[in-house]
């Protein structure tokens, strides 16, 4: 127990650590900024499927709606 108790100083990050961490974050951004565009389209996609899915399968339209309604009321 002794030897938890001592207190050693974490060393400090390396310059590769430094350089990767940096890499890391810029890759993050540069996805985010890159990923934006086809986040919104499939937005918009998921906003209009129900209407477009009304114009060219009304069959299955319906039924669509039926198992939703039918989902809402056993819950």
């Amino acid at each position: 127990m002794r030897q938890l108790d001592r207190h050693y100083p974490e060393p400090p990050p390396s310059e590769f650590q430094l350089k990767m961490q940096q890499d890391a974050r810029a890759a993050l951004e540069a996805a985010g900024r890159t990923l934006r565009p086809f986040h919104d389209a499939m937005l918009q996609v998921a906003a209009s499927a129900p209407a477009m899915l009304a114009q060219t399968a009304p069959v299955a339209s319906r039924m669509i709606e039926g198992m939703k309604a039918h989902a809402a009321r056993a819950s």
